[in-house]
């Protein structure tokens, strides 16, 4: 075989191998890019799963975050209503006539004096109210219940809203409205939750 004919079989070869290989990585190509198509789809499925997912978890979370918000807010609103009405309670009381005033004192110094002896501590507003006259009737019911019967009215006052502090010695018993229904409050709660919110 001449040169020349080795030479163009070599060529040949080399068209034909260069075709082959073309073939080849032409068909790999579209293999390589169908894939790369299918994984960009399946990227792309995912992400958009991932991201509704996502997405529905954040709106979860927003509705819960808002009932929670709204549950406290109605709580709260329960709470003033309720404070309302244990303050309301404060002021009817305060706020009684004279007479009814004294008479209620009168009730709740014959149920908490012990001795009879007791010092009465009350507010400069109602030093009007509670007079030396009217520990006088309580002395007598006192005296009448086997105690001593002598009470008396102390120059100090508190700053109470109404009701009394007995004091013998060093001792206090603290009758103040306020003071009584803050330790009656919460015995009541439930109950005057249930009248206001049945």
């Amino acid at each position: 075989m001449s040169l020349e004919k080795i030479i163009d079989r070599i060529k040949q070869d080399a068209q034909a191998q260069i075709v082959d290989i073309k073939f080849k990585a032409s068909k790999d190509a579209e293999e390589i890019i169908k894939k790369a198509e299918k994984d960009a789809e399946a990227y792309k499925a995912k992400a958009l799963e991932d991201a509704q997912k996502e997405a529905g978890q954040h709106k979860q979370r927003l509705i819960s975050t808002a009932n929670l918000e709204f549950r406290k807010e109605i709580l709260r609103e329960k709470q003033n209503s309720i404070d309302s009405a244990f303050q309301e309670a404060i002021n009817r009381l305060v706020n009684m006539k004279d007479e009814d005033y004294r008479k209620t004192i009168k009730k709740m110094l014959l149920s908490s004096v012990h001795y009879g002896d007791e010092e009465i501590i009350i507010s400069q507003k109602d030093k009007s109210r509670i007079n030396d006259n009217f520990l006088k009737d309580v002395n007598k019911e006192l005296v009448k219940a086997g105690k001593k019967g002598n009470l008396r009215l102390s120059k100090d006052s508190y700053n109470i809203l109404g009701g009394f502090v007995l004091r013998k010695g060093n001792v206090e018993i603290n009758n103040a409205f306020e003071s009584m229904i803050k330790s009656f409050r919460e015995d009541l709660e439930a109950d005057v939750s249930k009248v206001l919110f049945p």
